[in-house]
């Protein structure tokens, strides 16, 4: 046998390792696939309505990849109790893959003609998330706001706001305060045109006269002139609604941030009391 023939069964054992090697390196480099990463969801922290809507509904945001998931969901009575108060039962939440589509759970309000607590309230917890799907808030509070008192109140919800993958929006005009949807619709927080974020103030009753409210804000891990353009006026609820949507612009620093809040304060109500008139408004990305 010759040296070249020794040495060649050598050769393409080497040339069979090397490939080898390369192949896997080349898998190893490439982005992972859809079925590899992992969906966040969230849920609204808090979602008031008069006793006198129909219904309370939460949204479930979803970011980060698309990947195919599910989510179960509890609910707890607290000071509103099941069934006297609202009807909703627990239930899963469900996306194909490359769905990246919003997911609401809708209570159903019971009215009645008995004061109560001016504020009763609920919890529905998200949890039992599929391996692809990770929970990055799991506890949403609906609140039920009694109309059947003599009391007139108004109250702030925090927000989890979903921002775009945007880094650099585009300059905007100043906000101007829209009047809240009939109650028991549902609003998400996402940004809105001109870079807004809106936040709901709600009422337990309208009121036959426009009523007027005023609103500040305040820093918390987000900062006025930087990530928002701070707040501080006089917004009118008309007559016959039960509220009104806050809007604050955010400014290009605040499209970096995420998991950071900034703090919404009702200092005052022309129709009567504020109740927890403080609400955190949190970016999330």
């Amino acid at each position: 046998m010759t040296m070249k023939s020794r040495m060649l069964p050598a050769l393409v054992a080497g040339a069979v390792a090397l490939a080898t090697v390369i192949a896997a390196t080349a898998v190893g480099d490439q982005p992972r696939a859809a079925a590899d990463c992992q969906r966040s969801v969230a849920i609204d922290p808090q979602v008031t309505v008069s006793e006198a809507a129909a219904t309370l509904t939460f949204t479930v945001y979803t970011a980060s990849c698309a990947a195919a998931g599910s989510v179960s969901y509890a609910v707890t009575d607290g000071t509103a109790h099941r069934p006297g108060d609202f009807a909703l039962a627990g239930g899963v939440l469900q996306w194909p893959a490359g769905d990246s589509g919003l997911r609401q759970i809708q209570a159903v309000i019971v009215g009645d003609a008995v004061t109560e607590a001016l504020l009763e309230d609920f919890t529905v917890t998200l949890t039992n998330p599929s391996p692809d799907v990770r929970i990055a808030a799991a506890t949403g509070r609906g609140r039920i706001f009694d109309n059947d008192t003599s009391i007139r109140a108004v109250t702030a919800d925090s927000r989890l706001c979903l921002l775009d993958p945007r880094t650099s929006p585009p300059p905007s005009p100043s906000p101007t305060p829209s009047p809240k949807p009939d109650p028991g619709t549902v609003v998400p927080c996402t940004i809105e045109p001109g870079n807004i974020v809106s936040t709901p103030l709600a009422t337990n009753n309208p009121s036959t006269l426009d009523q007027v409210v005023t609103v500040r804000t305040s820093d918390g891990d987000l900062t006025a002139g930087l990530d928002y353009v701070a707040v501080n006026r006089t917004l009118t609820v008309p007559a016959g609604q039960t509220g009104v949507y806050v809007p604050v612009q955010l400014l290009p620093h605040a499209f970096t941030q995420s998991w950071k809040y900034f703090n919404l304060t009702v200092t005052y109500y022309s129709g009567g009391t504020v109740v927890t008139g403080t609400a955190k408004v949190t970016l999330w990305r």
